[in-house]
């Protein structure tokens, strides 16, 4: 029977860590997603200068967690990079995997994809994750877990399909069937073409998502969960790569700060029409005199919505690392496919967004496939992968029953049993990037032999022989 003590334990050391990581994910990130929407309704180009916006504000807010004072030999206390605890070249390949999915999925809004379908699709993740995890990691997946990916992909197609955008073009073709800047008929097959390219651009971002997810795992698995180092090195080592684009990105700028102003909040200043007053002989001109002046803040709202959008992804992508931590790849994308669900929500209620019922049907076929996943039996991506052989020292076994755990009988020190047990428990500890397959080892409570019981049950043996 389970120790209700332990369970108390258990909850006491995690459900507060996972409060926390909850909150930042579905908080930050679908503020991030509303705020989003909002700038790219005016903007809806603005992409490449979006991820370079939050990649140097990440990078920004992390950067104490990587850099100390070192005093050089005479003296003097400069700022320097902490020792790292990956190499370099193995955050190389990560930050160009990162890059790309980044700027693909931001690239994509300005090329006629509405942010309802954007999130339909890219909920896609969780499918794609388990396609490459069992091509490329060898990683088996039970029935049930096949035909949730099989209905996520069914509800992305028919999202597809269907997205409002694509009607509005169709329909505004048959009235308008000339162009203004060359006098040619259109065809609404160049209204397509930019849907087309967006689609493959995400298409193109979730295969490359999940080859990340696996390498970052992989990355995890090698050095320990260092998030923090990823995080900061994600970021800072993309900002040279932004290089190419960097006319686009003045040009984005100035449409940002050119947009209409925004009033933040009013602050007081003394009236202009105070200090004459004081030297009039007449006091009722004073009693009716204006002591302060309220002038409003303005701020470019396009910026104003940037700022907004810039916090809530620093709070999203903490949240994010801070999940990936504790379970692998195809959970996270599980939980993210959650989380942008609500986001559909919130753009459809708040925003207005175009929406049809067959892309409601993809969408809920979609939510759907994700929770029939979470509930199905068999492996789902919260242990080590069966390939996985980078482990020193193997697991012992445990047993699933309350039974206590058989002990060898040929062991002759009593005491040996229990140091043996609790050495392979500490060296899996500090090795295993999946601590979180088993609970009760990343809370420090996991039964363990106990030497007593394995001296006591020693003599018992030796007395029956």
């Amino acid at each position: 029977m389970t120790d209700p003590g332990l369970i108390s334990s258990f909850l006491q050391t995690t459900a507060g860590e996972w409060f926390m990581i909850l909150s930042l994910v579905f908080g930050g990130c679908c503020s991030n997603v509303w705020a989003l929407e909002g700038v790219l309704k005016d903007h809806p180009k603005s992409g490449t200068f979006l991820t370079f916006s939050q990649f140097v504000f990440v990078a920004l807010q992390n950067l104490s967690s990587q850099v100390e004072l070192a005093r050089s030999r005479s003296g003097v206390i400069y700022p320097k990079l902490k020792t790292r605890n990956v190499p370099l070249k193995r955050w190389i390949i990560q930050v160009i995997l990162f890059f790309a999915v980044s700027l693909m999925n931001n690239y994509a809004f300005g090329l006629k994809i509405p942010v309802t379908l954007h999130i339909i699709f890219r909920s896609g993740g969780l499918c794609v994750s388990m396609i490459v995890g069992r091509v490329i990691g060898k990683r088996r997946y039970s029935i049930a877990q096949m035909l949730a990916g099989l209905l996520i992909t069914i509800g992305i197609i028919i999202a597809t399909l269907s997205a409002p955008h694509r009607q509005s073009s169709r329909s505004s073709d048959t009235v308008s069937t000339m162009d203004e800047s060359t006098g040619q008929p259109t065809s609404w097959m160049a209204h397509e073409r930019d849907y087309i390219a967006g689609i493959a651009l995400l298409a193109g971002a979730l295969f490359l998502s999940a080859l990340l997810g696996l390498y970052q795992e992989h990355t995890y698995r090698l050095y320990g969960k260092q998030w923090k180092e990823a995080l900061f090195y994600g970021h800072f080592l993309s900002l040279p790569l932004f290089t190419p684009f960097y006319s686009d990105l003045i040009q984005t700028y100035s449409a940002y700060t050119s947009s209409p102003s925004l009033a933040l909040l009013s602050i007081p200043r003394p009236s202009a029409s105070l200090f004459p007053a004081l030297f009039t002989e007449t006091p009722t001109s004073f009693s009716s005199t204006k002591y302060f002046d309220w002038h409003e803040l303005l701020i470019p709202s396009a910026m104003f919505a940037l700022a907004l959008n810039l916090i809530t992804q620093g709070l999203c992508v903490r949240g994010v690392n801070r999940l990936t931590t504790r379970v692998n790849s195809v959970t996270v994308n599980m939980v993210l496919t959650v989380r942008k669900a609500v986001s559909l929500v919130i753009s459809v209620w708040y925003y207005g967004s175009g929406v049809t019922w067959s892309l409601v049907i993809g969408g809920g076929m979609v939510l759907l496939g994700t929770i029939l996943y979470s509930l199905a039996p068999g492996p789902k991506g919260l242990g080590p992968s069966p390939s996985d052989k980078d482990k020193p020292i193997p697991t012992p076994k445990t047993e699933t029953s309350s039974r206590p755990r058989p002990i060898l009988v040929e062991q002759k020190k009593g005491d040996a049993i229990g140091d043996q047990w609790e050495d392979a428990e500490i060296t899996r500890a500090g090795n295993d990037s999946n601590l979180q397959s088993d609970p009760l080892v990343s809370a420090g409570l996991r039964y363990r032999q106990s030497p007593m019981e394995g001296s006591a049950m020693e003599k018992n043996a030796t007395k029956s022989r």
